[in-house]
């Protein structure tokens, strides 16, 4: 707990990222631990979820339990946040919908997590129609990728400004007022987690 110049202690708010998979968790985990964050950070926790191959309502639920867990043991969270793919999974809408009743934040990745990986390396509104696909462009620029396996945000820090300008304008390029995100494609609402990580 770190002090102002005249003592008084700085409250660090508690936040739990429950990811879809060990790629998303390894990604926050690394934002955590950077030199340039940890400090900021010590209080943010990225999980995985318990299932192997879990659903977006699975995720949704297991964050309501952790939540109701930690809460009861008097050591709440601040911000709670949900990380699934689209992935063709049929669940995401009430998944997504869930979510935001709880007053969890989503980041939310058409067709999968590793949109936001690519737009660090190109403004692209181009959809992929399934996570293997979307793997073999990433390739091309990041041609060591494997998931789960390196850091992967200390590799792309150096264009993450791109990424997050290359968000932006997908979702102003995608979005439309009779399309739910759910159904968007590509898309990614990981810029804002990340804005939230960095910015805090």
């Amino acid at each position: 707990m770190k002090r102002t110049k005249r003592g008084h202690k700085t409250i660090r708010r508690r936040v739990l990222i429950l990811c879809e998979g060990q790629t998303e968790k390894n990604y926050f985990q690394a934002i955590k631990e950077h030199p340039d964050y940890k400090q900021q950070l010590l209080a943010v926790h990225p999980r995985v979820v318990v299932a192997k191959n879990p659903s977006p309502d699975q995720i949704v639920q297991e964050a309501i339990a952790r939540v109701r867990k930690a809460r009861e043991e008097g050591n709440a969270y601040d911000k709670i946040w949900v990380v699934f793919d689209h992935d063709h999974h049929t669940q995401r809408f009430s998944a997504y919908e869930h979510a935001l009743r709880q007053g969890f934040g989503i980041g939310f990745s058409a067709i999968a997590f590793e949109t936001w990986y690519l737009l660090h390396f190109e403004r692209s509104a181009r959809a992929y129609e399934s996570a293997e696909a979307l793997l073999a462009a990433l390739f091309k620029h990041y041609p060591g990728y494997q998931k789960a396996r390196q850091n992967d945000f200390t590799y792309l820090k150096g264009r993450l400004q791109q990424a997050l300008e290359n968000a932006t304008w997908l979702k102003d390029q995608v979005a439309a007022a009779e399309k739910h995100t759910t159904n968007c494609n590509p898309w990614t609402d990981v810029d804002h987690l990340v804005r939230e990580l960095i910015e805090s």
